[in-house]
């Protein structure tokens, strides 16, 4: 087994202990009870975070091992070439003189080709995972995800619900079958991604020839 797939199994792991935990208070508990009501938003919330962070946190560690692998940018596909220049390409923004432009054409661009990937831009979460913003953190990263297609309505749903809670609005939740929606729908979103990265780890799908 992979390191990479022992650290995202591990990642998840966790992630599903806690939603278990609070879900089986929520099964226990009366439910016209405000504890019912509470436990749902909190399950919300909870899941909300944890579809969050985990992304990141996938997303953080194929970079990393792209990183470390060591290959060069003209070796890679190049939506990851691309994603290895983001910094370079905005430091461009500040001289954009012919002189600066000329000789990038001539010998630059050619010489960042020649070097190894260096993510120093990461992918982000803008702390509000909309669907659209998930899609395209996927494709700068060279990941085949089309779940969050399916589950968009779900999704956007779930951040919404979260930032109600979050800025402390009156949001109930029905019951657990409508939390459950939510729930698979963030989970298969996860998985996938975590199966695209290892996928891409273990079979080095990141170079133009694997």
């Amino acid at each position: 087994m992979s390191k990479w797939l022992k650290d995202i199994e591990k990642d998840l792991d966790w992630r599903l202990t806690e939603l278990a935990i609070l879900k089986k208070e929520a099964v226990i508990a009366s439910k016209d009870s405000d504890r019912y009501q509470a436990l749902l938003r909190a399950m919300c919330a909870l899941l909300y975070a944890h579809y969050e962070g985990f992304c990141k946190f996938a997303w953080d560690l194929y970079l990393d091992e792209l990183q470390k692998a060591g290959v060069k940018r003209k070796d890679c596909q190049d939506a990851i070439a691309r994603l290895s220049l983001q910094k370079k390409f905005k430091e461009m923004r500040g001289n954009l003189s012919p002189l600066s432009m000329w000789e990038f054409g001539q010998t630059g661009f050619k010489s960042l080709l020649e070097e190894n990937l260096d993510f120093q831009v990461k992918l982000e979460t803008e702390s509000n995972l909309w669907p659209n913003l998930f899609k395209e953190n996927t494709l700068l990263a060279g990941l085949k995800c089309t779940l969050v297609d399916r589950y968009e309505i779900e999704l956007k749903t779930l951040v919404r619900r979260r930032n109600d809670i979050a800025h402390g609005q009156r949001m109930t939740i029905k019951d657990l079958n409508e939390y459950k929606k939510y729930e698979d729908a963030a989970l298969e979103v996860m998985h996938e991604l975590a199966v695209a990265i290892v996928d891409c780890l273990d079979k080095k799908l990141y170079l133009k020839n694997p």
